[in-house]
């Protein structure tokens, strides 16, 4: 990491002075002192008579390498508005390592791992997959050849399009993304109801005029009957039975 770099290039500019140290020690000032081994810090510096103290890092900090520092680095924080998320999470002896979150690709990499991700290109309906992405690269996509096409997003092949009619294939396939709602019951009832009424009434009123039509000239013609044809009616003479003809005119 760039401190820990640092710590060195400070350490072998001193070492290039009059005091010359070894490479598992570090320069205070005064005298060359061992480094902390890694994932420790230098608590004191070492004297004539003892050697230099060292402490554990705690928890969220780290040290990669044996030094001299006095204090721990600080682990990296993923930044999740970067697309990042935890690779690895840190330790006392290594930092953390941030890797992009899914289906996403890294863009920027650092020194110490990825710095920025962004997501997947997705390829649409009418185009295929050229080419997968992969952590450091984005999908390549490809349009269609003519009279062939796609239907769904992240197609690997193109097939040969309908030889029926366009509108009605969209219209089609629009209808069964987007279902009319079903009606009610009630609502069906009441139409099948009007239905049944609609077909029934033309019989009903037929019948209906026809018995009218009827009474109607069984009432004229009875009017239009003479008086002697209704009298005839009303005075038939009865014959008794047994009786002789002759015998009833001489009475």
């Amino acid at each position: 990491c760039p401190q820990v770099l640092a710590v060195a290039l400070v350490t072998q500019l001193e070492r290039s002075g009059a005091v010359s140290c070894e490479l598992d020690e570090y320069f205070t000032g005064t005298e060359c002192c061992p480094m902390c081994p890694a994932g420790l810090r230098v608590f004191k510096h070492c004297t004539a008579t003892s050697s230099t103290t060292c402490k554990p890092c705690t928890k969220g900090t780290y040290i990669a390498h044996p030094s001299g520092l006095t204090h721990c680095l600080l682990c990296k924080v993923c930044d999740k508005g970067a697309n990042l998320m935890t690779e690895a999470a840190c330790t006392y002896t290594e930092n953390t390592v941030c890797g992009c979150q899914p289906e996403h690709f890294c863009t920027s990499l650092g020194p110490e791992g990825c710095e920025l991700c962004q997501p997947y290109t997705v390829c649409g309906p009418g185009t295929v997959v050229k080419e997968w992405g992969n952590k450091t690269k984005d999908n390549v996509c490809e349009v269609c050849p003519p009279g062939t096409s796609s239907t769904g997003s992240m197609s690997e092949t193109c097939t040969p399009r309908p030889r029926h009619n366009n509108y009605l294939f969209s219209h089609m396939r629009l209808e069964e993304q987007n279902p009319s709602p079903a009606l009610p019951v009630p609502a069906i009832i009441a139409i099948l109801v009007s239905v049944g009424i609609l077909a029934v009434a033309p019989a009903v009123i037929y019948i209906w005029q026809r018995r009218k039509r009827k009474s109607f000239c069984e009432q004229r013609g009875r009017a239009l009957m003479s008086p002697e044809e209704k009298g005839d009616q009303s005075t038939v003479p009865v014959q008794e039975v047994g009786a002789d003809p002759e015998e009833t005119r001489t009475e």
